[in-house]
């Protein structure tokens, strides 16, 4: 499987996954003409695209969810106008496809029905979780030892603490129903990382309350405490600008 983060941050998200030749995009919160681009950049098309997962109903994850047929989305219980009956994704309720199966995990969100994800393609997982204010055990459990995590990293809380957002809205991304700080996600990672582990994604950084250089230091610190810096796996920060590409085409 091969994985490109097109996008990843408030002003937009989307992810292109690529399981042998089968096209799966997560959320569309950019334009067609940045998702055409980006994939044409990184030799594939827009017209690979054979299968959607939304997340859920945030306009940085759906604002151009209208681009693909109603029969090529699968998303949560009132999240699509329109959509398929059987394509309302309900937790653990493993979906199979001809070239990938994929696990939903229920996330703890401020949106309609949001979900991570968890995809299956021969012998390799891929982890996809943003948008959530923490990781439930249950969660957790499906998310052990895969090869790639996309994870998010949204915050520092002493940033945010320190930016003039309303003291509302400040604690609206603490809560449980928030995002993930970077503390938060590296040591739900340091339970998570395993001998398969190839690659760490940090992703959906504030552009206010966090940097990439930061989100990196405070994961790379938190698991030398945890002495997990010695694992062979790459670590990585997500760009609201700029595809990051990984993966590999073994099975």
């Amino acid at each position: 499987m091969r994985f490109f983060v097109l996008a990843s941050g408030s002003a937009g998200n989307s992810t292109y996954l690529d399981f042998g030749g089968c096209g799966v995009l997560i959320d569309c919160g950019i334009s067609k003409r940045q998702l055409t681009a980006k994939l044409n950049d990184h030799g594939h098309d827009f017209n690979e695209i054979q299968y959607v997962f939304l997340t859920h109903d945030h306009t940085d994850h759906n604002k151009n969810i209208h681009l693909f047929d109603p029969a090529m989305v699968y998303t949560g219980e009132g999240c699509l106008p329109g959509a398929l009956p059987e394509h309302i994704l309900k937790p653990y309720d493993i979906l199979t496809f001809p070239n990938f199966t994929v696990i939903p995990l229920p996330t703890s969100h401020d949106a309609t029905s949001p979900f991570g994800f968890v995809f299956m393609c021969g012998k390799q997982k891929l982890v996809y979780v943003t948008d959530t204010g923490y990781v439930s055990s249950k969660n957790a459990s499906y998310m052990v030892n895969a090869d790639y995590y996309i994870i998010e990293s949204n915050h520092d809380v002493g940033m945010l603490m320190g930016t003039n957002r309303p003291m509302y809205l400040k604690n609206r991304i603490l809560s449980d129903y928030g995002h993930l700080s970077n503390d938060d996600s590296a040591n739900l990672m340091c339970r998570l990382v395993g001998s398969n582990t190839k690659e760490i994604v940090l992703a959906h950084l504030s552009r206010e309350a966090n940097t990439p250089e930061l989100a990196l230091s405070t994961y790379q610190d938190i698991l030398a405490s945890h002495h997990l810096d010695g694992l062979n796996f790459r670590l990585r920060a997500a760009s609201q600008t700029d595809v990051l590409e990984g993966g590999n085409d073994e099975d």
